[in-house]
């Protein structure tokens, strides 16, 4: 009975589906994405993941706390950008807060927002 027992445990630990925010490249050209989303009562922006054609970057592990991330994304051929505000630079960066970019020496840029559902995990393509 035993080793039946340890089996069942094994495939029910083993099947345990993992929640991410995950952002997948579906176009023909190399992208960087950067994402932004709430953080207790604080506002946070991160990038830059480097996504060629067809690969994916997980920025957000872990199920997901939030209903509502924004995501600002360049290529060469197009940029996926919206109507939200945040702090970015060129380079890797985290940035707390989501005023005064200018004068904390970073830029202001538009991010799209994603509607998540409240689903624990998420998967955003970009495509052309």
């Amino acid at each position: 009975m035993k080793p039946l027992l340890v089996s069942a445990l094994m495939v029910v630990c083993g099947s345990a589906a993992l929640a991410d925010f995950e952002i997948c490249n579906e176009t023909g050209n190399e992208a960087f994405a950067s994402i932004g989303y709430k953080d207790g009562e604080e506002w946070v922006s991160e990038g830059w993941w480097t996504l060629q054609p067809g690969e994916c970057a997980i920025p957000i592990v872990g199920d997901l706390k939030n209903r509502y991330y924004y995501i600002r994304a360049e290529s060469k051929t197009g940029n996926w950008t919206g109507d939200y505000s945040f702090c970015y630079i060129n380079d890797v960066f985290t940035i707390r807060g989501d005023e005064n970019c200018t004068a904390r020496g970073y830029k202001t840029g538009g991010f799209f927002e994603v509607d998540t559902g409240n689903s624990l995990d998420w998967t955003q393509n970009l495509t052309d």
